[in-house]
């Protein structure tokens, strides 16, 4: 991903608070709903999971209150971008595995952060989910017009969470872009 990429975030996450409705709702219905896994994650207050079982993979998540409801965003699946089967499974996948998960053996945020900042350990692609209240979202409906008119309130903060994560636009994914 080249740096003109990274503008299009930098843009909507430095206007702050005057960002209009129109603009994070275009930049977010441009989103493939993949985020990297880095720092920020951490920085930004994202609690590490591990897998819970065969059918729970280890997770990050964040809650937040908009003071009418509850909101989580929830990183799942952590693929490696860079790794010689890209595309073939997430790190949890028993058939085709990437190699060695950067995350085995962590158990708490703590050993994540010193996996995350180790000199090492290069960005890895998670998926963005989002929970309203008891409903389950994908990136992408959260830029529904009906949405933003029924919750414009956890719009903004949905929004403002995804961006400053740097959720990826499609076009740049490297999941999600067609070379």
């Amino acid at each position: 991903m080249g740096a003109e990429d990274h503008d299009i975030v930098a843009r909507v996450s430095r206007a702050g608070g005057s960002t209009s409705t129109g603009a994070l709702a275009a930049h977010i219905a441009r989103a493939c709903g993949h985020v990297l896994v880095d720092a920020r994650v951490i920085q930004q207050g994202y609690s590490y999971f591990a897998e819970l079982g065969d059918e729970i993979p280890a997770f990050f998540n964040k809650r937040m209150s908009t003071g009418s409801t509850n909101v989580a965003i929830t990183l799942q699946a952590g693929f490696d971008p860079d790794g010689a089967n890209a595309g073939s499974g997430p790190f949890t996948s028993h058939e085709q595995a990437w190699g060695e998960d950067p995350f085995d053996g962590c158990r708490s945020t703590a050993d994540a952060r010193q996996i995350i900042e180790a000199d090492d350990y290069h960005a890895s692609l998670w998926l963005a989910r989002i929970t309203v209240g008891v409903e389950l979202f994908d990136v992408e409906a959260i830029a529904d017009p009906l949405f933003i008119a029924r919750r414009p309130n956890e719009f903004r903060v949905i929004c403002e969470e995804l961006v400053g994560l740097g959720v990826l636009q499609g076009h740049s994914c490297p999941m999600c872009s067609c070379d």
